[in-house]
């Protein structure tokens, strides 16, 4: 193949990727989130009690967004994200290096930052919340795995 041919391909390819691929579906993750700019202060995210999957938007250190789909728990108005397993998920790196993130939330896009939870006390709060919300026993079966967990704040 030419190289002028190359170059229009990976183009075309590349053009495709930012139109069609935007964002997350199920477990597919996705690019650039699309939605409603959120620019009122969230003080209290009791909002989303009765919504299940969220969107998370992170920034990889090669510039692409990536976005996917995650779970979110309201505790006393704060919002929290979290993530399970063994491994260390994508969006969970990219947040390491920049805790900035976009959450799409019923359609509406919210700039925040994420910053790991670290105070046990908060988290076995956390685990009984998503508990409640998601029916862990239903989900995974007697064999709970462990979660990692994420403040929401606002990004100035």
């Amino acid at each position: 193949m030419s190289s002028s041919k190359s170059v229009l391909a990976w183009t075309l390819l590349a053009l495709a990727t930012v139109v069609l691929g935007c964002q997350p579906q199920d477990e597919s993750p996705g690019f650039w989130l699309r939605g409603e700019v959120a620019v009122e202060r969230v003080d209290d995210w009791g909002f989303t009690r009765e919504i299940e999957e969220i969107f998370v938007e992170t920034r990889p250190w090669y510039g692409i967004a990536h976005s996917t789909t995650i779970w979110c728990a309201e505790l006393d108005g704060e919002l929290f994200v979290g993530s399970y397993g063994e491994e260390i998920k994508t969006w969970e790196k990219n947040i390491a290096s920049d805790s900035r993130a976009e959450l799409s939330i019923d359609g509406r896009l919210y700039s925040v930052r994420l910053n790991p939870v670290m105070e046990s006390a908060q988290g076995h709060a956390l685990d009984a919340a998503y508990s409640q919300k998601y029916d862990m026993v239903d989900v995974f079966g007697s064999d709970l795995p462990s979660w990692r967990y994420y403040r929401v704040s606002r990004r100035d």
